[in-house]
């Protein structure tokens, strides 16, 4: 299997799983245009993607959807929340979340994608002992949004079970739950609440064993990884 994290952050999120001959886009949270840009960035192409699975609906998760949809004829799949599914011969298993609109990750071979959740559902911790690799949420450093400028009402909402999780919390589910990990990528960093530096050093004090591990980048393709 191979993962290419084509975005990820506040600002878009899409990352590219390979598998079994099939090609499976997570999110389209960046324009067709980018997207294109991004994929080629990496020896891809969206002409070869057979389809793009949706975790909820925010714009920097959907704003490409349609249009990359129409223009190279990729299905999308949405609110599959409940039930496992396939696209082709490769079984995609939904995962719930918890944020402020209905949410789920997924769960593909024994890769996991878990963002734009407030707390770590029971749902997560299961199915992160049985995963090699995850791209996990690592939002926010608390101390870092409760000074800033934020106003009070969205710190509590990012703060709160429906929000976003923090590196802490993110590194915490990683150390107790992650026994069979080999590779870690943090994603979906704020841009005003976060730095990779503070989500590395979150990380590395909290996770006691040798696991690869990057942080992506919010402003380009992270890379690709075969796991």
């Amino acid at each position: 299997m191979e993962i290419s994290v084509i975005a990820s952050g506040s600002n878009g999120n899409c990352c590219l799983v390979e598998d079994k001959g099939v090609s499976v886009l997570i999110d389209a949270g960046k324009s067709g245009r980018e997207l294109e840009k991004r994929m080629n960035s990496l020896g891809k192409s969206l002409e070869n993607v057979d389809a793009c699975v949706i975790t909820h609906s925010h714009s920097d998760h959907v704003c490409g959807a349609g249009v990359i949809s129409r223009r190279y004829n990729i299905p999308l799949y949405v609110n599959r929340f409940t039930g496992n599914f396939k696209i082709k011969n490769l079984e995609i298993k939904p995962v719930l979340t918890s944020h402020n609109v209905p949410s789920s990750g997924f769960v593909i071979g024994k890769f996991g994608l878990f963002t734009d959740t407030g707390m770590v559902t029971p749902q997560m911790e299961t199915a992160m002992k049985h995963l090699n690799a995850v791209l996990l949420e690592s939002n926010h450093d608390v101390e870092m949004l409760k000074n800033g400028r934020y106003p009070h009402f969205l710190k509590n909402w990012i703060l709160s079970d429906q929000g976003h999780l923090s590196n802490e919390t993110a590194s915490s589910l990683v150390q107790s739950k992650g026994n069979n990990l080999s590779l870690v990528l943090l994603g979906h960093l704020s841009g005003n609440n976060n730095t990779p530096l503070l989500a590395s050093e979150c990380f590395e004090t909290h996770v006691k064993r040798k696991i690869d591990y990057s942080v992506c980048s919010r402003e380009d393709a992270s890379g690709s990884w075969k796991v």
